[in-house]
């Protein structure tokens, strides 16, 4: 076995292979792009994601910091408490700038959990960023504009979202998203199954 990872047995750290994959998943990564990142093998992030091996210390560095977090996003408790609660500067926040190229973020307001039936973000897009997308994929999805103004584009129509508004879509329907206007726009952002 590489290095100091170790099959999984009964250790007392959370899980962290699911969480490993959610991140991944959540940046749009292949396992091979961050296998590559974190320069381990395609074979060994499996087994990580997997819950077959548990990384060593090193591994988690490399692994959170391909991924852009700290090492707390995959090894927070928040899962088990009744009722989480987290601050202004607590929540899990990831830049979507490197996979997309438009410069957003992502913070997250649902803590992780691998059966979590919906999933809460709230996103900060520049003005008059790229799109997002085209997706497509099950579910549905709510959301409400905190500030500046959405354009979003669902199976080719084209709605203008401003300021204290809010929307509703069937997450099958083809799907595209962006800020527009001269400000950045901050989204509360619902999907139900978890997608992003």
């Amino acid at each position: 076995m590489a290095n100091s990872e170790i099959d999984h047995s009964d250790e007392t750290l959370p899980a962290v292979g699911p969480r490993v994959r959610y991140l991944r998943r959540l940046h749009r990564l292949r396992l091979k792009d961050l296998a590559t990142a974190a320069g381990c093998s395609e074979s060994l992030l499996s087994r990580i994601e997997n819950s077959l091996v548990v990384p060593s210390l090193s591994t988690l560095h490399r692994l959170c910091k391909a991924l852009n977090v700290n090492v707390a996003a995959l090894l927070d408790p928040k899962e088990d408490e009744i009722c989480t609660v987290y601050g202004p500067n607590d929540r899990p926040r990831y830049t979507r700038a490197a996979e997309e190229g438009d410069g957003s973020t992502a913070e997250i307001l649902t803590p992780f959990a691998q059966h979590r039936q919906l999933e809460g973000l709230l996103l900060e897009m520049p003005a008059k960023g790229p799109m997002c997308g085209p997706f497509q994929h099950a579910g549905e999805e709510v959301g409400y504009v905190l500030t500046g103004e959405l354009e979003l584009i669902v199976e080719g129509e084209q709605y203008r979202v401003p300021t204290g508004h809010s929307f509703f879509f069937l997450s099958d329907r083809t799907h595209s998203y962006r800020a527009s206007g001269d400000e950045n726009c901050r989204v509360i952002w619902i999907n139900t199954p978890p997608t992003f």
